[in-house]
């Protein structure tokens, strides 16, 4: 019975054993979880006096467009030709433009003198003409004035004849039917003729009217507005001669600037169509060098700084830059800013496309990354900072030179690199090698 007893004491131990374990790795997994220390930490920025990289790209690219169409009678370079502002470079024909500008300028002429007479006022000649018409005007007049007398006298007596003969027929028989209608026929007459000689007199004085009325506008010259009328139409002309001209320019294109033919795209003979691009050009002295700039970095990036540019293409050889646009808006789609610099290229050794590298020259710009003086860590005289690797708290030592009351500069080492985390408020429960977990 002892031993029966004795064989299930191991089994039971085993058992015991075996429920013990997984609760001894629970105390242990959460003792780890325990030792992170909670941190807060910052990305260092890229280090100015490390150099940026960008790309050379030219001073200017200009497409060359026609501003008219037209068809292409020469095109007087190719490409790689080296051109100056001002030089030829493609010719349409102008055969109908200079006719147009011909006409325009006979229009001009004509508009022009009309203006001219019409302000120099009327001749003596004309004017002497026109004094003859109103003297022949009123000598109608008085010719006709003469027979309106002598056609009243006769209707007078013509009616008086009537007025007795009507007077003796209606009182008397010695006047007859027949001799009463002879002098009604008499009376009618007299008075058309004095009513036609009235109306002639009336046109007669209206014509002397009108005579005298020329001669005296003629001699007094032109109104205001037929002036104020003859001058637009001067303007008007004059405008089109202008745009006629400009048209006969346009049809021959020139360099807008010194550089050089890197593309063309037209031929003689082929149809030229406005805004299309013939060719393109580009200034390549001074160049230019395009920069994308972090965030971290746009603050230490000046207009009219100095800089070193050095070009892989173009070994053991430093050009001098300045910086002359930084841009205040960041590029999309990122929070790097467009920052340009211009160099000098005279000798023609720096090519569009190039890398090239920045460095800033100004002493204060040199003096390496800048790290919160909250980072900082003060023991046996020396300086340190806590840096995040892989989870864990490393003591790096630094060597630092102040920028302001909040901010100082470190010099990147092998321990301490740009983009690196380094914990700012650092309490007294870190040390090397401490587990962290950044918030």
């Amino acid at each position: 019975m002892r031993k029966k007893q004795m064989t299930w004491i191991p089994a039971i131990l085993s058992l015991a054993v075996a429920f013990a374990l997984p609760g001894c790795g629970d105390v242990n997994s959460k003792a780890n979880a325990a030792q992170e220390i909670s941190v807060k930490a910052i990305k260092l920025g890229q280090s100015v006096d490390s150099g940026l990289s960008g790309k050379i790209i030219p001073d200017q690219e200009v497409k060359v467009v026609a501003k008219l169409g037209g068809k292409v009678s020469n095109v007087a370079v190719d490409e790689g030709a080296v051109v100056k502002k001002g030089d030829l470079l493609v010719q349409l024909e102008t055969d109908d433009l200079t006719q147009q500008v011909k006409q325009a300028e006979a229009a001009l002429v004509a508009s022009q003198a009309k203006l001219a007479d019409t302000q120099a006022g009327a001749r003596s000649q004309e004017i002497q003409g026109l004094e003859s018409a109103v003297k022949a005007a009123q000598a109608s007049l008085d010719q006709v004035t003469a027979a309106v007398d002598q056609a009243k006298s006769g209707f007078d007596l013509s009616q008086k004849t009537y007025n007795r003969l009507r007077n003796m027929y209606d009182s008397t028989n010695t006047v007859t039917k027949e001799d009463l209608d002879k002098g009604t026929f008499e009376y009618e007459k007299a008075k058309a003729a004095f009513d036609q000689t009235q109306a002639q007199q009336t046109a007669a004085q209206a014509q002397v009217s009108a005579a005298q009325s020329k001669l005296e506008l003629t001699k007094s010259g032109a109104t205001g507005n037929t002036i104020e009328a003859l001058q637009a139409d001067v303007n008007r002309t004059t405008a089109g001669v202008e745009l006629a001209n400009s048209a006969l320019t346009n049809a021959t294109i020139m360099s807008p600037t010194d550089g050089i033919v890197v593309k063309r795209s037209i031929q003689p003979g082929e149809m030229a169509q406005p805004g299309v691009a013939l060719m393109t050009v580009v200034k390549m002295n001074p160049v230019q060098v395009e920069l994308s700039v972090p965030e971290t970095q746009i603050s230490k990036i000046k207009a009219g700084s100095d800089v070193e540019v050095k070009v892989s293409n173009v070994p053991n050889k430093t050009f001098a830059g300045k910086i002359y646009f930084v841009s205040p808006v960041s590029n999309p789609n990122s929070t790097t800013f467009p920052v340009k610099v211009t160099i000098d290229n005279t000798e023609g050794m720096l090519l569009a496309g190039m890398l090239a590298e920045v460095h800033m020259k100004d002493t204060d710009q040199k003096n390496g990354l800048e790290v919160p003086k909250s980072a900082l860590i003060k023991k046996d005289n020396k300086t340190f900072v806590y840096a995040v690797q892989d989870g864990t708290a490393k003591l790096v030592e630094v060597t630092t030179t102040d920028k302001n009351a909040d901010w100082v500069y470190v010099k990147d080492n092998a321990n301490l690199k740009a983009n690196a985390q380094i914990i700012i408020n650092p309490t007294d429960q870190l040390a090397d090698g401490s587990k962290v977990k950044v918030e």
